[in-house]
């Protein structure tokens, strides 16, 4: 427990929850803050399965579930000899790098990844919603343990809680999307309280948040410092740069260019070994039982050891693979159990998640920067370190990480940005638009072969094309809104508008796509493109700003509005606004996250 900020809370009763749900491990954090008291930050601890004494406040993010999908054990306690044990007598199956599933296409993939499929009848959206609630469960216990009359404070307050989930950069509104079902379906928040109540951060700004509240860097933030985060996880290595935009009274940044996002992380280097491992004991002649264990064994060993100790030198490197002083191979490096490992070998491991790393920081890097911190699970491998500090590390430009093991700095960060809200302007990591009609210009070659229609004002129009209305790496001030201005027309002057729509389209490809087509002559969405949302509103007190038109077919009506797309925190947020008598109306408007087909049961 340490302190949030100084001096007492005066503001109302108001508990705060930061969840992180890595592709390998999870934590979860929160504040109770009540009136006249002081602001503490808290991480759950305690697990089911893990030690009470060692303070540790991450688990493994996996689950077994038994043959009819339910879930039987969760976190440390399923990785416990005895629950393997019982996992195996009862024909369980491990779900794990269930994150992976999640990751939106645009994140660039490891073309040799092999993603491991969900078992058979059993969704995503279950998944996470049934680790969720697992999270949940024990953080009420844990509140009501440690907070004074946790449980009775507990239930006064837990139903208005806010809820912050940390997600990579790469993800956007259909992800969050996602994530904020399964809560409510966890029963983290009632459904007409969801959109105000689950919040989300993205890694990277979380992890400033800790890095700033947990280390000295914040007395080394001048204003007009650059500096950059790189938060190296178990999927994904997220990087993004910041400007010191003013230290007082409060500290506020910028985001200088969009953020980065690859798929590359420390679940790419067990997958390496792992291809390693399996190429050798394929060798052994073993049975497909034997083979399995030593691969079990032999991870496992590789995971909470070599890799941890590697740090890019040492000769050799032991694996123990569980099978006695009797499996000697001499041929192949294996003596009295345990399989020798050379210094090139293990690079070979590291090196492709290393240098998209390298990669990803000297990328969002310019010239003035004089910070690099290095965050995340796989920040803390010290080869990783290491290799940062070679590059980077130097007369203008130093590199911190971070010192606490017990720590997951997403989940303290989440908690901590929800508290200070230190980052004041973001980097659109695409552009944002929608499609329109233009008028058919029969002698254009990319008008021909398109559908085409007779408007009421009598042009004849083309479909597909695309307007877009924010740009990929504006740099949008928090709550500040960019529109853009369209017109829909009607043949009578009372028209339905209590489902009135428009579709949110994102583009991500590569170029300046400001004149272009959304759609290919076959009506479907070119490269780069995807449909982000729906903006959905009753616009029927909109009537009286219907206008009276004259075409050469007779008279239609026509109404004016505008699209405006505002990234005031991490989730994108979108409305519509219209006038009449000279004033300026914005209606109440939902935004409805194009759903992932994974997701659903």
């Amino acid at each position: 427990m340490r302190l949030l900020a100084a001096g007492n809370w005066t503001g109302p009763h108001r508990i705060i929850l930061g969840i992180d749900i890595g592709a390998t491990q999870s934590a979860v954090a929160f504040t109770y803050l009540c009136p006249g008291n002081a602001q503490t930050l808290h991480r759950v601890h305690e697990w089911p399965g893990q030690p009470s004494q060692k303070g540790q406040s991450r688990i493994p993010s996996v689950i077994y579930y038994d043959e009819n999908n339910k879930p039987m054990s969760f976190g440390a306690e399923a990785v416990l000899p005895d629950t393997e044990d019982k996992a195996e007598d009862e024909g369980w199956r491990l779900v794990r790098h269930f994150k992976f599933h999640l990751h939106p296409s645009e994140i660039k993939r490891r073309q040799d990844f092999s993603l491991e499929p969900l078992p058979s009848g059993l969704s995503l959206i279950q998944i996470y919603t049934d680790y969720m609630a697992y999270l949940l469960n024990h953080t009420k216990t844990f509140f009501g343990d440690h907070v004074l009359n946790g449980s009775r404070v507990w239930e006064s307050y837990h139903q208005d809680m806010t809820v912050v989930f940390a997600h990579p950069n790469g993800w956007g509104i259909r992800e969050q999307g996602f994530l904020r079902r399964a809560a409510i379906a966890a029963g983290f928040v009632m459904r007409d309280k969801a959109h105000c109540n689950i919040q989300f951060v993205s890694e990277a700004e979380a992890s400033v948040h800790f890095c700033m509240f947990h280390s000295d860097l914040h007395e080394h933030l001048n204003m007009g410092v650059y500096f950059v985060v790189c938060d190296a996880g178990g999927s994904t290595t997220d990087t993004t740069a910041y400007y010191v935009k003013q230290t007082a009274p409060a500290l506020e940044l910028d985001e200088t260019k969009a953020s980065a996002c690859v798929q590359a992380g420390g679940v790419s280097v067990d997958a390496e070994f792992q291809k390693y491992l399996f190429s050798v004991l394929n060798q052994l002649g073993l049975s497909e039982d034997q083979r399995n264990e030593c691969m079990r064994i032999g991870c496992r060993d590789f995971e909470e050891n070599v890799k941890k100790a590697f740090d890019g030198t040492g000769h050799e490197f032991r694996i123990n693979l569980g099978g006695g002083r009797t499996m000697n191979h001499p041929n192949l490096r294996i003596s009295r159990g345990k399989l020798t490992l050379n210094q090139e070998t293990v690079l070979s491991f590291f090196n492709e998640s290393i240098e998209t790393a390298v990669d990803c920081i000297r990328h969002q890097m310019d010239k003035g920067c004089e910070h690099v911190l290095l965050v995340g699970g796989f920040g803390e491998s010290l080869y990783l370190r290491n290799v940062v500090n070679s590059n980077f590390s130097g007369a203008r430009c130093s590199v911190t990480v971070t010192s606490d093991p017990n720590a997951k700095a997403v989940a303290d960060g989440s908690v901590l940005w929800c508290a200070k809200r230190t980052v004041v302007s973001r980097a659109t990591r695409m552009a944002y638009g929608i499609e329109v009609l233009t008028p058919y210009d029969r002698n254009n070659v990319q008008h021909c072969g398109r559908t085409t229609s007779m408007q009421l004002d009598g042009i004849e129009k083309v479909s597909g094309f695309w307007s877009q209305i924010v740009s990929k790496g504006t740099i949008m001030e928090a709550n500040e809104a960019l529109r853009g201005e369209y017109h829909r027309s009607y043949d009578n002057s009372n028209p339905s508008l209590g489902n009135f729509t428009v579709t949110i389209y994102g583009y991500n490809g590569a170029g300046d796509n400001a004149n272009t087509w959304l759609t290919n002559k076959n009506d479907r969405l070119e490269k780069g493109f995807e449909e982000v949302c729906q903006i959905r509103a009753d616009l029927s007190g909109m009537r009286k700003a219907l206008k009276k038109q004259k075409g050469t077919k007779g008279k239609y009506y026509r109404l004016d509005f505008k699209v405006a797309i505002q990234f005031g925190d991490t989730e994108m947020k979108a409305f519509l606004e219209w006038e009449h008598g000279g004033k300026t109306s914005t209606g109440p408007a939902e935004v409805l996250p194009n759903e992932l087909s994974i997701g659903s049961p």
